[in-house]
């Protein structure tokens, strides 16, 4: 598991590794940076991945939460996909326009729906190139993959929690196409 935390949110991150730490499977490691040199959340889990020795790298934003269900639920959805992508609940905002969508790949091609908090085979996640180092790193990811031909899969039930907070990295991940 990797995540990229944001200096000033440690609080925000404690609730996230007490959320790792209660998973039903856990995982082998859970690689942590925090982004003193502000190079951005790609840069930093890229940096993350490079460190990864798993077939599988699982995400998890600093501000965000797993239920205790979330690993177990993904890694058994994983047979044949290449990105692993479930459902979750919205905290602190009204429901997301375009979260909790099955998988299209037309509309990713114009927004992203798929969250970063995913299950990625590490292998493709290298193959494709890995994190852009741009601002909207998860959904420029999502096309990369998309283009190396990667297969996704979504898992229509909630997994965890989306907290909105106002100082949140994105405002959502209903990303135009720029």
């Amino acid at each position: 598991m990797v995540t990229a935390a944001v200096e000033g949110r440690l609080e925000l991150l404690a609730r996230a590794l007490e959320s790792v730490r209660r998973q039903t499977l856990r995982p082998v490691d859970h690689l942590v940076a925090l982004d003193y040199a502000r190079r951005g959340t790609g840069a930093t889990l890229a940096k993350l991945a490079r460190a990864v020795d798993t077939e599988w790298i699982a995400t998890l934003d600093d501000d965000d939460e797993l239920l205790p269900h979330h690993l177990e639920t993904l890694h058994a959805h994983r047979e044949g996909a290449d990105v692993v992508y479930p459902y979750c609940r919205v905290v602190g905002r009204r429901p997301l326009h375009y979260v909790n969508r099955p998988f299209d790949p037309e509309l990713l091609r114009r927004r992203n729906f798929i969250p970063a908090t995913a299950l990625i085979r590490t292998a493709t996640l290298r193959a494709a190139g890995g994190w852009p180092d741009h601002r909207l790193q998860d959904y420029r990811l999502w096309l990369r993959l998309l283009d190396h031909g990667a297969r996704f899969q979504h898992v229509p039930e909630v997994t965890w929690i989306y907290h909105h907070h106002g100082a949140n990295k994105s405002k959502g991940f209903t990303f135009p196409v720029d």
